[in-house]
């Protein structure tokens, strides 16, 4: 059977898919974080639009010693400083002429639809890690609150500070103070919950920097024989990413961050990302039309499980 124009959408279509899927889901390093990547964003797909989260109290506080046949004492945990994040929808479109497409001299469409696949990628990434690339002014927690600050107030009252001191620039003796005041940080009701560092963030400029840190085989830098908690005791994963350095607006390439397996930075997806193909033969100018679209927001809730420093030393 001849191919026919009723069947070229479905054909153009497939063609196109399998370009811009093998670019867009080409995988990374597994040290290159991305909005994927579960260790840094949470994934959460909601069902609608708008999306509300408050913050918990707590776990109804310590439990208490019982004595025979007392009743049980209970706790009356609570919510509160609720906020509501609203998906956004990402979308763009390329116009192929039918020559063009037909013709593809030297695979140029093929390039454009691979370049098309990248931009969309970088859309998400940019998007993504505006989210840490902020988190010292304008991401804010549900409390009103910088992300990373020293200021934090808990539902009961307290005040915690998530804010490596004098925001240190990241050495062994930053991170395991950042290490320890992870450890030591309490929940909204006031427990030490005993976060422990597993994930740790930079940009690419802090890459090797980290991985010296955490990895070397003694201490850090250091012809000493001691031995490196970080690899050995701790097993801290590095992560970084470009999208959080100097080389995008508002981005540093000091800035790190410690995080706890029970952070709370989350991805919500409300449509993953969809491509559509209008065919040529609705065009007046005879242009194929491949669309794009995706809807998601990034937000996070509570200060607990992070803590971080613009790396400035002040």
């Amino acid at each position: 059977m001849s191919v026919t124009n009723a069947l070229n959408p479905t054909v153009v279509k497939t063609e196109l898919d399998a370009i811009f899927v093998q670019e867009y889901s080409y995988p990374m390093a597994p040290s290159v974080a991305t909005a994927e990547t579960p260790e840094i964003f949470k994934q959460l797909t909601i069902g609608n639009a708008a999306h509300i989260e408050a913050v918990l109290s707590g776990g109804g506080g310590l439990w208490t010693a019982k004595g025979e046949e007392e009743p049980v004492a209970l706790g009356s945990p609570r919510v509160a400083n609720k906020v509501t994040y609203y998906a956004v929808t990402f979308a763009r479109g390329l116009a192929i002429s039918k020559e063009f497409f037909d013709d593809n001299m030297h695979s140029t469409y093929s390039e454009m639809v691979k370049k098309f696949a990248d931009a969309a990628r970088a859309t998400r990434e940019t998007t993504a890690f505006a989210l840490w690339r902020n988190a010292f002014t304008t991401t804010l927690t549900a409390d009103g609150i910088s992300f990373v600050d020293d200021a934090h107030t808990t539902i009961a009252g307290y005040t915690v500070d998530n804010q490596v001191a004098s925001n240190a620039v990241l050495s062994p003796t930053a991170l395991n103070t950042a290490m320890v005041q992870l450890q030591q940080q309490i929940s909204q009701d006031g427990i030490i919950m005993g976060q422990q560092g597993v994930f740790l963030l930079a940009p690419s400029a802090l890459f090797k920097s980290a991985c010296e840190i955490t990895g070397s085989a003694l201490a850090s830098g250091t012809a000493n024989n001691d031995m490196n908690v970080f690899s050995t005791a701790y097993a801290i994963r590095v992560f970084q990413s470009p999208y959080l350095g100097a080389a995008v607006s508002g981005g540093s390439d000091t800035a790190w961050f410690l995080l706890s397996r029970n952070h709370g930075v989350t991805r919500y997806i409300r449509e993953a990302l969809t491509t559509q193909l209008v065919d040529y033969v609705y065009s007046n100018n005879d242009e194929y039309v491949y669309k794009g679209r995706f809807r998601e927001v990034y937000g996070v809730t509570d200060y607990v499980g992070v803590v971080g420093s613009t790396g400035a030393g002040v």
